[in-house]
Protein backbone atom coordinates (compact mmCIF):
# COMPACT_ATOMS: atom_id res chain seq x y z
CA UNK A 1 0.00 0.00 0.00
CA UNK A 2 1.05 3.54 -0.60
CA UNK A 3 1.82 6.23 1.78
CA UNK A 4 -0.98 8.55 0.67
CA UNK A 5 -3.23 5.17 0.93
CA UNK A 6 -1.29 4.78 4.58
CA UNK A 7 -2.27 7.98 5.90
CA UNK A 8 -6.07 7.60 4.47
CA UNK A 9 -6.46 3.78 6.27
CA UNK A 10 -4.70 5.71 9.60
CA UNK A 11 -7.49 8.36 9.81
CA UNK A 12 -9.78 5.83 9.09
CA UNK A 13 -9.08 3.38 12.28
CA UNK A 14 -8.09 6.62 14.70
CA UNK A 15 -11.59 7.81 14.19
CA UNK A 16 -13.55 3.96 14.11
CA UNK A 17 -11.16 3.39 17.25
CA UNK A 18 -11.99 6.50 19.04
CA UNK A 19 -16.00 5.86 17.98
CA UNK A 20 -15.37 2.28 19.42
CA UNK A 21 -13.80 3.70 22.57
CA UNK A 22 -16.25 5.85 23.82
CA UNK A 23 -19.67 3.78 23.41
CA UNK A 24 -18.40 0.51 24.71
CA UNK A 25 -16.95 2.95 27.62
CA UNK A 26 -20.52 4.43 28.08
CA UNK A 27 -22.09 1.39 27.87
CA UNK A 28 -19.96 -0.10 30.69
CA UNK A 29 -19.85 2.37 33.13
CA UNK A 30 -24.03 3.03 32.57
CA UNK A 31 -23.98 -0.88 33.36
CA UNK A 32 -21.72 -1.14 36.59
CA UNK A 33 -23.71 1.98 37.76
CA UNK A 34 -27.16 0.02 36.99
CA UNK A 35 -25.60 -3.05 38.32
CA UNK A 36 -24.84 -0.93 41.73
CA UNK A 37 -28.23 0.55 41.47
CA UNK A 38 -29.75 -2.91 41.67
CA UNK A 39 -27.63 -4.26 44.13
CA UNK A 40 -28.13 -0.85 46.66
CA UNK A 41 -31.20 -2.46 48.53
CA UNK A 42 -31.95 -1.36 51.81
CA UNK A 43 -29.40 -3.62 54.45
CA UNK A 44 -29.10 -2.41 57.79
CA UNK A 45 -25.65 -1.23 59.30
CA UNK A 46 -22.87 1.21 58.19
CA UNK A 47 -23.41 -0.37 55.25
CA UNK A 48 -27.08 1.00 54.63
CA UNK A 49 -25.86 4.86 54.64
CA UNK A 50 -22.96 4.17 51.37
CA UNK A 51 -25.43 2.46 49.71
CA UNK A 52 -28.21 4.70 50.15
CA UNK A 53 -26.02 7.28 48.64
CA UNK A 54 -24.81 5.36 45.90
CA UNK A 55 -28.65 4.51 44.85
CA UNK A 56 -29.30 8.11 45.07
CA UNK A 57 -26.37 9.11 43.25
CA UNK A 58 -27.39 6.29 40.22
CA UNK A 59 -31.25 7.53 40.66
CA UNK A 60 -30.00 11.26 39.94
CA UNK A 61 -27.58 10.25 36.86
CA UNK A 62 -29.89 8.55 35.45
CA UNK A 63 -32.65 11.32 35.51
CA UNK A 64 -30.26 14.12 34.22
CA UNK A 65 -28.84 12.06 31.31
CA UNK A 66 -31.79 11.51 29.54
CA UNK A 67 -29.38 11.88 26.38
CA UNK A 68 -27.70 8.58 27.42
CA UNK A 69 -31.18 6.57 27.63
CA UNK A 70 -30.18 4.11 24.72
CA UNK A 71 -27.31 2.98 26.90
CA UNK A 72 -29.52 3.16 30.29
CA UNK A 73 -32.38 0.72 28.60
CA UNK A 74 -30.27 -1.44 26.38
CA UNK A 75 -26.93 -1.85 28.17
CA UNK A 76 -26.50 -5.63 29.98
CA UNK A 77 -26.32 -5.83 33.83
CA UNK A 78 -23.79 -7.60 34.69
CA UNK A 79 -24.37 -10.59 37.79
CA UNK A 80 -21.16 -11.01 38.92
CA UNK A 81 -22.28 -13.66 41.53
CA UNK A 82 -21.60 -16.68 39.12
CA UNK A 83 -23.43 -15.40 35.64
CA UNK A 84 -21.30 -15.71 32.77
CA UNK A 85 -22.14 -12.17 31.69
CA UNK A 86 -20.86 -12.56 27.69
CA UNK A 87 -23.08 -9.43 26.66
CA UNK A 88 -20.93 -7.05 29.80
CA UNK A 89 -18.10 -9.05 29.25
CA UNK A 90 -17.77 -8.61 25.34
CA UNK A 91 -18.82 -4.72 25.46
CA UNK A 92 -15.84 -4.49 28.20
CA UNK A 93 -13.34 -5.71 25.77
CA UNK A 94 -14.13 -3.35 22.93
CA UNK A 95 -12.77 -0.81 25.10
CA UNK A 96 -9.88 -2.27 24.43
CA UNK A 97 -9.96 -3.40 21.41
CA UNK A 98 -11.00 0.88 20.42
CA UNK A 99 -7.68 1.54 21.93
CA UNK A 100 -5.60 -0.66 19.79
CA UNK A 101 -7.25 0.58 16.79
CA UNK A 102 -6.95 3.86 17.76
CA UNK A 103 -2.95 3.23 18.53
CA UNK A 104 -3.07 1.50 15.36
CA UNK A 105 -3.50 4.12 13.52
CA UNK A 106 -1.72 6.91 14.85
CA UNK A 107 1.21 4.52 14.58
CA UNK A 108 0.35 4.18 10.56
CA UNK A 109 -0.10 7.74 10.36
CA UNK A 110 3.03 8.36 11.99
CA UNK A 111 4.53 6.30 9.67
CA UNK A 112 3.13 7.95 6.45
CA UNK A 113 4.07 11.30 7.62
CA UNK A 114 7.61 10.24 8.15
CA UNK A 115 7.74 8.83 4.55
CA UNK A 116 5.97 11.67 2.96
CA UNK A 117 8.90 14.48 4.87
CA UNK A 118 11.48 11.24 3.56
CA UNK A 119 10.28 11.32 -0.15
CA UNK A 120 10.11 14.76 0.02
CA UNK A 121 13.51 15.47 1.40
CA UNK A 122 14.70 13.06 -1.72
CA UNK A 123 13.04 14.90 -4.34
CA UNK A 124 15.27 18.27 -3.32
CA UNK A 125 18.24 15.50 -3.54
CA UNK A 126 16.92 14.45 -7.03
CA UNK A 127 16.41 18.08 -8.33
CA UNK A 128 20.09 18.74 -7.03
CA UNK A 129 21.43 15.80 -9.78
CA UNK A 130 19.41 17.47 -12.07
CA UNK A 131 18.29 15.24 -15.26
CA UNK A 132 19.58 12.14 -14.11
CA UNK A 133 17.57 12.47 -10.91
CA UNK A 134 14.24 10.27 -10.37
CA UNK A 135 10.56 12.05 -10.36
CA UNK A 136 8.48 12.24 -7.56
CA UNK A 137 6.21 9.47 -8.96
CA UNK A 138 9.41 6.83 -9.49
CA UNK A 139 10.03 7.46 -5.71
CA UNK A 140 6.41 7.31 -4.48
CA UNK A 141 6.28 3.93 -6.52
CA UNK A 142 9.29 2.42 -4.16
CA UNK A 143 8.27 2.85 -1.07
CA UNK A 144 5.40 0.44 0.29
CA UNK A 145 4.05 1.13 3.65
CA UNK A 146 3.50 -2.02 6.23
CA UNK A 147 0.06 -3.13 7.13
CA UNK A 148 -0.05 -2.91 11.01
CA UNK A 149 -2.82 -5.44 12.65
CA UNK A 150 -4.54 -4.03 16.20
CA UNK A 151 -3.08 -8.00 17.49
CA UNK A 152 0.85 -6.22 18.21
CA UNK A 153 -0.61 -3.59 20.72
CA UNK A 154 0.16 -5.72 23.78
CA UNK A 155 -0.65 -3.33 26.40
CA UNK A 156 -4.05 -1.64 25.49
CA UNK A 157 -5.30 -4.83 23.90
CA UNK A 158 -3.89 -7.51 26.82
CA UNK A 159 -2.30 -6.03 30.05
CA UNK A 160 -4.41 -3.31 30.57
CA UNK A 161 -8.16 -5.20 30.47
CA UNK A 162 -6.95 -7.80 32.66
CA UNK A 163 -5.30 -4.53 35.11
CA UNK A 164 -8.85 -2.53 35.59
CA UNK A 165 -10.78 -5.90 35.62
CA UNK A 166 -8.64 -6.65 38.67
CA UNK A 167 -8.75 -3.25 40.05
CA UNK A 168 -13.17 -2.96 39.30
CA UNK A 169 -13.18 -6.24 41.13
CA UNK A 170 -11.18 -5.17 44.36
CA UNK A 171 -12.98 -2.04 44.43
CA UNK A 172 -16.68 -3.64 43.88
CA UNK A 173 -15.89 -5.87 46.86
CA UNK A 174 -14.20 -3.33 49.54
CA UNK A 175 -17.58 -1.31 48.60
CA UNK A 176 -19.26 -4.61 49.68
CA UNK A 177 -21.21 -5.05 46.29
CA UNK A 178 -19.58 -8.62 45.67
Amino acid sequence: MTYQQAGRIAILKRVVGWVLFLVALLSTIISVLSFMFKHSEKQPGIDAVMLDFVHVIVDMLRFNTPFLNVFWHNSPVPEFNGQMNLGFWLIYILIFVGLALESSGARMGRQARHVKEGIEDQMILEQAKGREGRSRQQLEEKVRVPRHTIFLQIFPLYVLPVIIAIAGYFALSLLGFI
